[in-house]
């Protein structure tokens, strides 16, 4: 079985038993003020576990927890892990969330799988190979910007909306699901035009990496360098900014951040 492979039946059933938990989950609220639940345990443990036995040479990393390391020697693959995006939503109960599982070769995004349960929709995507709703070849056609577009961005900003974003306020529909691993996965399937976050996490974004980039879209950090390889502070959890969109939409929402950066100076 390949990393990628295995990644899609792990979301899956990740998903399974999040699904199990989400009449009876209990909610605890973690030292930096986000929600954890039961399931984001119970679903971490069973997937590393498993990444684990398959993989014993690999780094696993999840959002809850510390990682599990392979024996002494540098490890080509990580997998990143994240049990339950969309928790704050999961936890009000909620649809919206997902389970979402990344593989990084040389700290490089190569596959990854994300799966909303509640959807039954499987997104998976392997270097190479495409990217994949349940059985659907995705891509993300290159359409302009326009005031039929939907565009995401998240809340709260702690010092107002910067000019670019005010500028998407007007012009553009608004929209977030509460699960970032999903957004990324609807740029992909074309759906969503543009998705900026100024306090994603490596956790958020590391499923639906390959889902994008092998659906043609374009992800970047919110300045258009490379997203990967992330620093090791953003590796233990320090955000990161980021923008997906399809090759048009990414494009001028980098040149309206640049230009609106470059004005402020």
């Amino acid at each position: 079985m390949t990393r990628g492979d295995l990644a899609a039946e792990l979301v899956v059933r990740g998903g399974h038993v999040a699904l199990d938990y989400f009449s009876r989950r209990h909610v605890a609220w973690k030292p930096d003020g986000s929600m954890v639940t039961d399931a984001d345990l119970a679903i971490q443990e069973a997937v590393a576990h498993e990444i684990s036995r398959m993989f014993p040479g690999d780094v696993v990393l999840g959002e809850e927890g510390p990682p599990r390391m392979p024996a002494p020697g540098t490890a080509l693959h990580a997998w990143i892990i994240d049990p339950l995006d969309g928790t704050n939503n999961y936890g009000r109960g909620l649809p919206g969330f997902s389970v979402s599982i990344g593989v990084l070769r040389g700290g490089v995004a190569v596959a990854g799988a994300v799966y909303d349960p509640v959807a039954a929709w499987l997104f998976r995507a392997c270097e190479g190979r495409g990217a994949w709703l349940n059985d659907r070849a995705l891509y993300a056609k290159p359409r302009a910007l326009s005031e039929s577009s939907l565009v995401s961005i998240r809340t709260p900003l702690d010092d107002g909306p910067p000019p670019y974003v005010t500028a998407w306020l007007r012009q553009y529909r608004l929209r977030r699901f509460g699960s970032t691993a999903l957004q990324l996965c609807y740029v992909a399937m074309g759906a969503l035009d543009l998705v900026h976050d100024h306090r994603a996490t490596l956790w958020d974004v590391a499923g639906a990496a390959a889902v994008v980039t092998e659906a043609g879209a374009i992800l970047t950090r919110a300045d258009g360098s490379p997203l990967f390889p992330v620093s090791a502070a953003e590796s233990a959890g320090e955000p990161l900014a980021m923008l997906a969109g399809n090759r048009l939409t990414h494009a001028q929402g980098l040149a309206e951040i640049v230009a609106s950066l470059s004005a402020a100076r």
